[in-house]
């Protein structure tokens, strides 16, 4: 997709800003109002996407300046990394659910989160080399996210007047512990941040925080909320728009059960820490932030094994080892 700026209906526009990642874009959008706009999510405050998006608004004679709201749906800096700089810009009041909210605060120390990387990293089968990589990214990209407080929470069946639209909160966690969607029932538009997109499945890791988070479970629980929604397009944070959200949440189900079966199949021949299992599934050769997300959406899916008794594990030597159990409950 190209950065640019479309019209989904009559004034709400899907502005799509370019990252410098592997996902080369994400998707924000704009509801005019009589006295400015609102926006749901910013884009990362990277080099070159705040003159991207003051671009795109200009083709609707809008500034930064006019914002008057930012609607966040989870504390990623793709997603709200921009909005302190907005906001210090324009005025604007920016809105999130608590749990994000509370993870900004959380995680607000960068040696803390580091530490929490490094002991869960090593844990769990990845190496030093890896691990040291990624956090120097974490830090580089640090300034990505300029600081914001706050200025009210977004709960769950909260609905906003946005420009005379009635928007719906719907608490979607999964992706992130406090991840929310917009559904537009008027337009028939669900604004789903990175909780459904259309040709891959958002990554799944577990907050290192908070231990009894089950990322797995929540997505799915998450699925069968908002797949009945009377919604006839999708609006994606990266991709484009489409149609079918019943096909698409039953695909996403489908490639969850499967990647539970490799989990399985990894553990075959005896234990095997979530790195290894990882291995097993994304084979040996990705990037070393690519090997973090495979190593946490492994855990992931083991500790569901777990909690079904198909898996058990163990600590030895500083590492976490899951082996299989077989029919009679053993190891």
């Amino acid at each position: 997709m190209k950065t640019g700026i479309r019209e989904m209906a009559d004034g709400i526009y899907m502005i799509t800003l370019p990252m410098p990642f592997r996902l080369k874009h994400v998707n924000i959008f704009a509801f005019l109002e009589e006295d400015g706009f609102t926006l749901i999510d910013t884009g990362p405050n990277l080099a070159g996407v705040l003159p991207a998006l003051e671009a795109c608004l200009a083709q609707i004679d809008r500034r930064v300046e006019d914002c008057r709201r930012i609607l966040i749906t989870h504390f990623h800096m793709d997603h709200c990394g921009l909005a302190g700089l907005i906001a210090g810009r324009s005025g604007a009041s920016i809105y999130l659910s608590e749990i994000e909210e509370q993870t900004i605060r959380t995680f607000a120390r960068e040696e803390n989160r580091a530490w929490h990387l490094r002991r869960f990293g090593l844990e769990h089968g990845l190496d030093s080399g890896t691990l040291d990589t990624v956090i120097r990214a974490f830090s580089a990209f640090k300034t990505a996210t300029s600081p914001f407080t706050a200025a009210g929470i977004l709960a769950d069946g909260d609905q906003l007047n946005v420009g005379g639209r009635v928007v719906e909160i719907i608490a979607t966690p999964g992706h992130s512990r406090g991840h929310i969607s917009f559904h537009l029932p008027k337009e028939r538009f669900l604004i789903a941040g990175d909780h459904i997109l259309p040709h891959i499945t958002p990554n799944l890791s577990p907050d290192l925080l908070v231990p009894d988070f089950r990322p797995l479970d929540s997505f799915l629980a998450s699925l069968a909320r908002v797949e009945n929604l009377p919604v006839a397009t999708v609006c994606p944070a990266h991709g484009r728009p489409f149609s079918d959200l019943k096909r698409r949440v039953a695909g996403m189900r489908e490639h969850h059960r499967d990647r539970s079966k490799l989990a399985l199949e990894a553990l075959t021949e005896g234990e095997r820490t979530s790195g290894d299992v990882s291995r097993f599934i994304f084979g040996d050769y990705l990037p070393p932030f690519d090997r973090l997300l495979a190593l946490n959406e492994t855990y992931v899916h083991l500790i569901e094994l777990e909690r079904s008794s198909s898996v058990h594990r163990k600590m030895r030597e500083g590492l976490c080892l899951f082996e299989r159990v077989d029919s009679n409950g053993a190891g």
